[in-house]
């Protein structure tokens, strides 16, 4: 920024290049507390995360997240999306100097089975830089949501369908501030306080408060106890118009 407030010019290397090489992804972030947690056998707090050799200073969380506690809710996702708190931790791809001073990253390899005549053996294929769901062509939507992420964009899609207004969205818990049609006839509406998630039963995997929240908006309701009203938009996108 000095340089650039000066008229000058960086040499050797481009300059949102040299930036991203300090930026911390997700993944460092948060993998850095999972290695944590690995060797005290619980979530830690920011003083038991620096005490027991945590990478990371507190200006990456507060810049980022905030307080310790919403940082920790993020975390939390994080490790959903994973699949389990049990997944091992996230590799990073091993980076090379490229001839201009930017970054160039190795072509990451894994094991996995490949169909050979008609047989599953054993090969090495390259690892796909983008999963997708199934089709589903849903108006701008090609493929189902495979994380919260597509979830948020596709009830913002349907939300007023479904009798929801949204009111303001947030990285805190809970996600969206909002109001459902509460009586058709008198035209009434209620406040909603929304939390989404891939699957239902996430928002007890991140340790939410029912009590601080009245819908729950998934792509998979795989908890039918919930004691929460819940929009399972794979059900919901079958019965509206997909154009």
């Amino acid at each position: 920024n000095a340089l650039k407030a000066a008229g000058l010019e960086m040499r050797g290397q481009d300059i949102a290049a040299h930036n991203a090489r300090f930026r911390f992804t997700d993944d460092k972030i948060f993998g850095s507390i999972w290695s944590i947690e690995q060797k005290l056998g619980q979530e830690p707090t920011f003083a038991q995360y620096r005490a027991n050799g945590g990478t990371c200073s507190s200006t990456p969380f507060t810049k980022r997240y905030g307080k310790w506690e919403v940082v920790m809710q993020h975390y939390r996702k994080w490790k959903a999306e994973r699949g389990t708190s049990g997944t091992p931790m996230v590799q990073e791809k091993p980076v090379i100097e490229s001839r201009d001073g930017g970054e160039a990253v190795i072509a990451e390899f894994i094991e996995s089975p490949v169909l050979k005549n008609g047989e599953i053996t054993g090969g090495k294929l390259r690892k796909p830089p983008q999963l997708f769901g199934e089709p589903i062509d849903f108006r701008g939507l090609r493929h189902a949501p495979i994380n919260e992420q597509a979830v948020v964009y596709l009830f913002g899609m349907v939300s007023r369908e479904l009798g929801f207004s949204v009111e303001a969205l947030q990285q805190g818990f809970p996600d969206c501030e909002g109001k459902y049609l509460y009586d058709k006839t008198r035209k009434l509406w209620a406040k909603a306080r929304i939390e989404f998630e891939f699957r239902a039963s996430n928002f007890r995997l991140h340790g939410h408060d029912e009590n601080e929240c009245d819908v729950i908006v998934c792509w998979e309701n795989d908890w039918p106890d919930c004691p929460l009203r819940v929009v399972e938009l794979k059900s919901e996108v079958m019965r509206l118009p997909s154009k």
